[in-house]
């Protein structure tokens, strides 16, 4: 008889454990949505415009959220990862604040396999996105090559947003981080043109 609930206490056991470590090892997923307001631009007649992928420091490429912890050290939190490649949302947000800053439907990701040429190109070099101590930091360099003219503008752009030091206060300070700097291109786009 003894020996039937030795097996039974090991198994429980087992199973006890193995639903702690569930619930010590669980993962949060974290997307950046952009911004949720747009400013409307008057309507113009707007070329086809090609947004190339947006380049963003190494430490955002991992799939983890980092945060710097000094002017020389990142850490990685292991238990709060992006839910999708960086790169290519924050593009498709940029896109998206385009579109719907002019009622323009014709920006896409560039370069594309379509028929129509564009217009307008726009680069955008993202060379830190991180939070620090109870801010978000974004610095960002854009170029617009006006392609039917030949001319080429460029933009350094840098804002500072405050943001707790938890992970979802982290991932909202981004959100604003980038939405102003969305803006800030939408801005840039209906001065030129």
């Amino acid at each position: 008889m003894r020996r039937a609930t030795m097996p039974l206490k090991m198994i429980m056991i087992s199973l006890m454990l193995l639903a702690l470590s569930g619930c010590v090892g669980s993962t949060h997923y974290y997307m950046l949505t952009g911004p949720t307001v747009t400013q409307r631009h008057p309507i113009k007649h707007l070329p086809v415009i090609g947004v190339e992928k947006i380049s963003l420091p190494e430490y955002m490429l991992r799939g983890e959220v980092a945060t710097q912890l000094s002017p020389t050290q990142i850490h990685y939190s292991s238990s709060d990862e992006w839910v999708e490649d960086m790169e290519d949302s924050l593009t498709q947000q940029l896109i998206a604040v385009i579109q719907k800053s002019f009622n323009h439907p014709n920006v896409y990701a560039y370069p594309w396999g379509l028929s129509k040429q564009a217009g307008i190109k726009i680069k955008i070099s993202i060379s830190k996105f991180i939070a620090y101590g109870n801010y978000v930091y974004l610095d960002a360099t854009w170029k617009i090559n006006d392609l039917r003219r030949g001319k080429e503008y460029n933009r350094l752009f840098s804002v500072k947003v405050p943001s707790g030091k938890d992970t979802a206060s982290v991932v909202a300070g981004m959100n604003k981080a980038f939405g102003k700097m969305a803006q800030g291109v939408a801005s840039d786009l209906n001065h030129r043109f």
